[in-house]
């Protein structure tokens, strides 16, 4: 488990914002739920204003839906695909909506492009190899470890090349920005957890 302390990010006050980075499979949705029941927060998934924007749905921050295996099903893949090569696909919109959301504090956003985006919040990074995330997402959304592979690799490969399109960073290669990093690869939900809650009572 590794500890950056980068100073760049801090808020006055502890728990006003907090944003969890992760690539598929590292349980920063469920992290970020278990956070926000803890320490009275807020919680927004991104992913889940991404699909209300795809299927034309009302927006609810109340009630952001995680992934729960809708993101490897065919209609989410669809979804994920159609996204690559827009000049402004739906992640814009979506960013703008958690942009203005972590400045009103007292929030937990689990996302895969905040941390760059904002200079606001403790930003933590759980991170965790292919193989660790293909075997959870399988397990998650019920379907072979060679398909989930499949789709991981995927989708690390294509979101990176889509954030650097649309901003310019390199979500695989600059970590500078994380406050945190823990590596999961051979920790419980339970164990990350509560690494994270020490994590964020000592900041």
């Amino acid at each position: 488990m590794n500890n950056i302390n980068n100073n760049t990010n801090n808020n006055n006050t502890k728990y006003h914002s907090i944003i969890l980075f992760g690539f598929s499979g590292s349980g920063k949705s469920t992290i970020a739920n278990l956070i926000s029941e803890k320490y009275n927060l807020r919680v927004i998934h991104p992913s889940g204003i991404i699909r209300d924007l795809y299927e034309k749905k009302e927006i609810d921050l109340n009630n952001t839906r995680y992934n729960n295996g809708f993101w490897e099903s065919t209609e989410g893949i669809k979804l994920f695909k159609s996204r690559l090569n827009k000049e402004k696909p739906l992640d814009m919109i979506a960013d703008k909506i958690i942009i203005e959301e972590i400045t009103k504090g007292n929030i937990v956003i689990d996302s895969w492009n905040l941390p760059w985006l904002t200079n606001i919040g403790q930003k933590i990074y759980l991170k965790a190899d292919l193989e660790t995330r293909a075997e959870r997402v399988a397990k998650r959304s019920n379907i072979t470890y060679n398909k989930a592979i499949n789709i991981v690799k995927m989708k690390d490969t294509e979101t990176t090349k889509l954030f650097k399109r649309l901003y310019g960073f390199d979500i695989a290669q600059d970590h500078n920005v994380f406050n945190y990093i823990i590596n999961t690869n051979k920790l419980t939900i339970d164990n990350v957890f509560k690494n994270v809650c020490e994590y964020i009572d000592k900041n």
